[in-house]
């Protein structure tokens, strides 16, 4: 199947991935594009979702940098984070916060503590000293759907060719 819209990568998207459709638009329209964009819009974010796949999102992608962006996006879908980092953590035979603890955010500084982890994961309230690891829940799901999309480029080498072009 070729696929040449955002509307087509978003439905490739969330097949491979854990994430609601809602969180997966969610980012796609943080990353500044909508579902029914150009085809040159499509490639566009395309090579968003390959760049960011490759280096991470803390090196600054459009509608995740600033934490007035990010914390909104987090509290709106904790809950399919959340289960997605559950979910991820099964498959890989860990537990929730050593997953989390490990993330390579966290690779030059102290890792939050479990405390932190399961606040900012399963407390509903909002807790100002956790606002940086809300924002790296953020990243995480912009991530996740970025290394979706480059994993199906990387199984489907002639449409990563033609978008690339």
């Amino acid at each position: 199947m070729a696929i040449s819209t955002i509307k087509g990568l978003y439905r490739i998207v969330k097949q491979n991935t854990g994430f609601s459709g809602n969180t997966v638009h969610s980012v796609i329209l943080a990353l500044g594009y909508n579902l029914w964009g150009t085809e040159e819009e499509f490639k566009e974010l395309s090579g968003v979702l390959k760049d960011c796949s490759t280096h991470g999102a803390d090196t600054g992608f459009s509608g995740f940098i600033y934490t007035a962006d990010t914390l909104p996006f987090y509290r709106k879908h904790r809950h399919d984070i959340a289960a997605h980092i559950e979910q991820t953590a099964e498959e890989i035979g860990t537990d929730i916060i050593s997953m989390v603890q490990g993330f390579g955010i966290f690779r030059n500084t102290k890792p939050p503590t479990s405390g932190q982890v399961g606040k900012a994961l399963w407390d509903s309230r909002y807790w100002s000293e956790l606002e940086n690891l809300y924002n790296v829940f953020a990243w995480y799901a912009l991530e996740e759907i970025a290394h979706a999309w480059h994993r199906y480029l990387e199984d489907n080498p002639a449409l990563a060719i033609k978008i690339s072009a």
